[in-house]
């Protein structure tokens, strides 16, 4: 068996949390903008675990997500929250759960 076979095996394996975490990503808000203009950014309060919510969406755990949304936690980004949030060098976390791109600022 090669490395390959094996690292292929190994992630099969894995939760879909675990393969979620292993896509997160620091990206720089420019890179994201594109999304922002699709309407397909969806933005994690801190209150709540970025992994954790792109998981609920991820297992289409709809009763779930709509707390989530009712309770501004999760919500598509807005003018008004880029203008109070966003400055070019500004930094979120990221997973993709097409057609979607679920991002949390980073904390300092």
């Amino acid at each position: 068996m090669t490395t390959i076979d094996k690292h292929y095996i190994a992630e099969e394996n894995l939760s879909v949390q675990d393969k979620l975490n292993l896509e997160t990503a620091l990206i720089k808000w420019k890179e994201l903008q594109i999304f922002f203009a699709q309407g397909k950014l969806l933005i994690v309060s801190h209150s709540e675990d970025l992994i954790d919510v792109a998981t609920i969406i991820a297992d289409n755990e709809t009763d779930k997500l709509s707390k989530l949304i009712e309770a501004k936690n999760v919500q598509f980004a807005t003018v008004d929250w880029i203008k109070e949030k966003i400055k070019d060098s500004t930094e979120l976390w990221a997973v993709v759960i097409s057609p979607y791109v679920v991002a949390q600022l980073k904390t300092e």
